[in-house]
């Protein structure tokens, strides 16, 4: 089902405002029942962080609305952690793996994530970069191009000779903007590598995001789980206290900064409980043929605490484009 032109731009007229006052945590097109998904039957979903008490300005926007709309409650965060489940050393370099920057921050926390796939530049198809996410190999404002990278992510006793796999190359996150498309970030790999990621083989191309999409991701928390697009179009607002003060629409000072044109995925159950958690940002997301889809960043749950049913990434027409890469 195509969602008319009119009506997308209906929608990019609402949402800001609702972001901006932080009034919802997220909205997009997708699937009306989860359960069971049709591609076909798609609504304006608009996510809260509390179903009982949602505020009036949402209420009268549901209202409004030229298109069938719903409301959710669902609350997201990016999936950055600092434990420990995978640190195997995976040579050659290969996506769905442990990856972390090794330089020191301010928190003293080693912050690691997922290598994501390899990939090469648009430019020049000889030169090979690792992919992962920006705030897994950035991490905060002192990042520089160079900073080394480290697969797998460094231990208790710090980095072990042979872990270092490349240096930071480029990122793409609005750092000083209050909107962005994607939180990526590639190092130049200086080891030997395979185009393809554990568990799931080789991925070559780019697929548009669907709903319905059936697909797949490996991470170093949770490896290959399953799961289908619930969701396109998305926007979602994060805060990100470390970054520096950006001023909204109406003039407000906030360091929230809002994800658009995401995908959302829902956990593929009884396959899978979770699609992802916490180390897992930077995981490709692939469908059919294994063609990437999107680059995961995020999860959701339908309360604090809950399990991280759903998933979000940023399309991989967008990472390509902002970084110059090609899967």
């Amino acid at each position: 089902m195509d969602i008319p032109p009119d009506v997308i731009a209906a929608k990019e007229a609402l949402e800001d405002p609702l972001l901006e006052a932080g009034l919802i945590t997220g909205i997009d097109f997708g699937v009306r029942d989860e359960e069971q998904p049709d591609p076909e039957d798609l609504v304006l979903r608009i996510f809260v962080a509390d179903a009982a008490n949602v505020p009036p300005e949402v209420d009268a926007a549901t209202q409004s609305f030229p298109f069938p709309t719903v409301v959710i409650q669902r609350v997201f965060e990016i999936t950055q952690t600092t434990t420990l489940p995978d640190t195997q050393r995976h040579r050659p370099l290969v996506g769905g793996v442990s990856v972390a920057a090794s330089r020191f921050v301010p928190s003293g926390i080693i912050h690691a994530g997922t290598l994501g796939a390899i990939v090469t530049d648009s430019l020049d198809p000889q030169t090979q970069y690792g992919l992962s996410n920006y705030h897994v190999l950035c991490v905060d404002l002192n990042r520089q191009a160079g900073d080394e990278i480290v697969q797998p992510e460094p231990s208790a006793l710090g980095v072990i000779p042979g872990d270092r796999a490349g240096a930071l190359h480029d990122w793409s996150f609005p750092e000083t903007t209050m909107d962005g498309r994607v939180d990526a970030a590639i190092f130049t790999v200086e080891l030997a590598s395979s185009p393809e990621v554990a568990d799931i083989g080789p991925v070559s191309g780019t697929i548009d995001a669907a709903s319905g999409m059936l697909v797949s991701k490996r991470g170093r928390t949770t490896g290959q789980t399953f799961g289908f697009i619930s969701g396109t179009g998305g926007s979602y607002p994060l805060d990100f206290p470390q970054l520096p003060p950006v001023t909204t629409s109406a003039g407000v000072s906030t360091t929230m900064r809002v994800f658009k044109n995401q995908i959302q995925i829902h956990a593929d159950f009884p396959q899978s409980i979770v699609f992802g958690d916490h180390g897992d940002s930077g995981s490709v997301v692939v469908g059919p043929g294994n063609q990437v889809v999107g680059l995961y960043w995020g999860s959701g749950s339908d309360a604090p605490g809950n399990p991280l049913t759903f998933g979000l990434a940023c399309t991989a027409t967008a990472v390509e484009s902002e970084l110059g890469i090609t899967f």
